[in-house]
C-alpha cells in the first residue's frame, strides 16, 4: 500500500503531461461480469438516459469504490430511474461514504468520497462534466486523494457524453486538490487509474496502457480491476496490451490474471473497428478444450479500453472456434455491458 502510494506521488505529474496526448479511445457505458460472464454482446449508449437496465427495470450503473488493498474498482449497482442528467448525479452521490450506495456494496468494498461531502450540482456541456461539492469534500486523508480523483473521473467518463471532468468546491473550480495539491486540470481516462510501472522503462519514452486484472472477495466472487501501466512507447497498442496481460500482475500485487503466461500469441491484427487475436491452443487448457471465461473478459475489456476497436475476434490456431464456459466466441464480440455486478 505504501509503495503504491509513493508511486502515485512520484508519477502523477508525468501523467498530467501525458494527458495532452490522445492515448485512449472514447468510452462506452460498458461493463463485465465476475465468475462466469454472459455473452459479450456489448451495448453502447449515447447519454446518461440510455443506461443498461437490470431485470428489475432499475438503472444498472457503475460506481467506483475501493477494495481492501486500496485499488479503485468499478462495481455495478441498481439505481432508481431518474430523468435528465440525474443518473450522473446519482452515481456520484452513491459514491459518498454514508450514502445509500454503502448498502449496495458487498463486504470488502468501500465508498471513497468523504462522508462530509455533499453534491451541490453538476452540469455536462461540450463533453465536460463539472461536479460541484460542498466544503465537506475537503475532509479526506491525503493517501486517498488520487483514489478520489480516479473514482470521480472514471465514474463520470462511463457516460459517452463525458470526456473530461472538472471538480469544483462551493462554486469555485479547483486547480489542485485541497489536501496534497494534486493538479486536477483536464481530468480524463488519459490520466490512468491504479498506476503501475513496468520493468525496463525509461521515463520520457513511455506510454500508458490500462489492462484489466482480477481481485477476489471470496472463493466464489472475483472482480475486474483496471490497472494503468507505463510501458515502453509503441505504435502497436493492441499487441502491447496482450503482452501486458500475459505478464500478469507486478510482483507483490494482490491481483491475478486468468490469462496464463504459457499461452502464445500468434498474431494481433486490427482491421477497421475489429481487432483479431490469434492464440495457440494453450488458451484452451482451462476446461476440456475451453478457454477461461474470465480470461476472455480480461482480453476484451483491455483491448476496448485502449483502442477505438468496437469488436474483438478471438481465434485459436487460425480458426474461429474458441469456447469459454457456456459461450461460443466464434464471432466477434463487443465490450460487456455489465461489470462486477452487485447481484453476485
Amino acid at each position: 500500500m505504501a509503495r503504491r502510494g509513493l508511486l502515485w506521488a512520484a508519477l502523477i505529474s508525468i501523467f498530467i503531461l501525458l494527458s495532452g496526448c490522445n492515448l485512449f479511445g472514447p468510452k462506452d457505458v460498458s461493463n463485465s461480469q465476475g465468475i462466469d460472464p454472459p455473452p459479450l454482446t456489448g451495448q453502447s449508449t449515447d447519454n446518461p438516459e440510455n443506461e443498461a437496465k437490470s431485470q428489475s427495470g432499475k438503472n444498472m450503473q457503475k460506481v467506483y469504490v475501493t477494495d481492501v488493498d486500496g485499488y479503485v474498482v468499478p462495481w455495478s449497482v441498481e439505481m432508481p430511474k431518474v430523468e435528465g442528467n440525474g443518473l450522473a448525479k446519482q452515481v456520484i452521490s452513491y459514491m459518498i461514504k454514508g450514502s445509500e450506495g454503502d448498502k449496495l456494496l458487498p463486504k470488502g468494498l468501500t465508498n471513497i468520497l468523504p462522508e462530509g461531502a455533499k453534491l451541490i450540482g453538476m452540469t455536462i456541456k461540450d463533453g465536460v462534466a463539472t461536479v460541484d461539492f460542498s466544503p465537506g469534500f475537503k475532509k479526506y486523508k491525503g493517501e486517498n486523494e488520487q483514489k478520489i480523483i480516479d473514482a470521480i473521473t472514471w465514474a463520470l467518463t462511463e457516460f459517452d457524453n463525458v470526456k473530461e471532468v472538472s471538480i469544483w468546491i462551493n462554486g469555485t473550480p479547483l486547480e489542485t486538490m485541497p489536501v496534497k495539491g494534486t493538479p486536477v486540470n483536464r481530468l480524463s481516462r488519459q490520466n490512468g487509474i491504479n498506476l503501475e510501472i513496468s520493468e525496463n522503462v525509461k521515463m520520457g519514452q513511455t506510454r500508458p496502457v490500462t489492462i484489466y486484472l482480477q481481485g477476489q472477495l471470496s472463493d466464489k466472487v472475483t472482480y475486474f480491476v483496471p490497472v494503468t501501466r507505463l510501458i515502453p512507447r509503441t505504435d502497436d497498442v493492441a499487441s502491447a496490451v496482450i503482452n501486458e496481460l500475459l505478464k500478469g500482475p507486478l510482483q507483490g500485487s494482490t491481483l491475478y490474471s486468468s490469462l496464463l503466461p504459457s499461452v502464445n500469441v500468434l498474431s494481433v491484427k486490427k482491421e477497421n473497428e475489429t481487432i483479431t487475436v490469434n492464440f495457440d491452443n494453450k488458451i484452451l487448457s482451462y476446461n476440456q478444450g475451453e478457454a477461461n471465461p474470465n480470461a476472455v473478459t480480461e482480453i476484451v475489456l483491455s483491448l476496448t479500453e485502449n483502442t477505438d476497436a468496437k469488436k474483438i475476434q478471438l481465434m485459436v490456431d487460425g480458426k474461429k472456434n474458441l469456447k469459454a464456459g457456456k459461450e461460443d466466441y466464434s464471432k466477434p464480440v463487443s465490450r460487456p455491458t455489465v461489470i462486477n455486478p452487485s447481484a453476485y
